[in-house]
């Protein structure tokens, strides 16, 4: 990761997912959200990073060799991670086993990843909350997924289940967020933008409260500070110019 996206990081890092979520909604970038049934499995729950992308599928069986035409060995979860990324894992809502326990969690954290995001399940809660790893997933089990799904490609495009029944696309190089509310996914493209427009943000609420603070009510305080008037929609349609 370049100084340039460290310091972009760095300033996500500090926003709250919940005002990232109003402005990617402002933007028109509505799908930014992964499924509420995705929680944090470990305290620390607060994470920023580049998105490492990997897709897998789950095996025939047991003793199923990996998904015919699979591009990613056995190893490719832990060899996406980088310095400063987010890894995304995307097993194709696999509920048969844990694809992450602890020693691959142990080799992610020593690779410099900053977190996990998956739909799938994971184990080893107690080495995981010992690592001081984010982890947001499916859920916990204790059964090894290894012979039961594989990763079949690294470094692609993949898709979360979304809130409302949606999904969320989620690209190489995309920045995530994460705490205590959830995640929230951020083009790359636009990311510096948003961010931007979160940060001012963040300034006119932390305004409203302080008039809240003082005896203004709600509605008061709102009409007073427009919330979004600083907001651009960024969501253009391929082709579409200007504003």
């Amino acid at each position: 990761m370049g100084e340039a996206d460290e310091a972009l990081v760095a300033r996500l890092a500090r926003l709250e997912t919940g005002v990232v979520s109003d402005v990617l909604d402002e933007a028109g970038f509505g799908a930014h959200a992964p499924c509420h049934r995705l929680r944090a499995v470990t305290p620390a729950s607060r994470f920023a990073g580049v998105a490492a992308c990997v897709r897998g599928e789950a095996r025939v069986s047991t003793r199923a060799p990996a998904p015919e035409g699979a591009r990613a060995s056995a190893y490719a979860v832990e060899r996406a991670a980088r310095p400063g990324t987010v890894l995304v894992v995307a097993t194709g809502g696999f509920g048969g086993g844990a694809f992450m326990g602890g020693l691959l969690a142990r080799e992610l954290v020593a690779r410099g990843c900053r977190g996990l995001l998956t739909d799938g399940l994971v184990r080893d809660a107690a080495d995981l909350a010992r690592l001081g790893m984010p982890v947001v997933s499916a859920g916990l089990t204790p059964v090894n997924a290894s012979r039961r799904w594989a990763p079949v490609e690294e470094g692609v495009p993949v898709t979360l289940p979304g809130l409302g029944g949606g999904t969320v696309a989620v690209r190489p190089g995309d920045l995530v967020l994460g705490d205590e509310d959830g995640v929230v996914v951020l083009p790359a493209e636009h990311a510096s933008e948003l961010i931007a427009m979160a940060e001012e943000l963040t300034r006119v609420e932390a305004a409203i409260n302080r008039e809240m603070d003082a005896g203004a009510g709600r509605a008061e305080a709102f009409a007073r500070h427009d919330r979004f008037a600083h907001v651009r929609w960024l969501n253009r349609p391929a082709g579409m110019a200007g504003d």
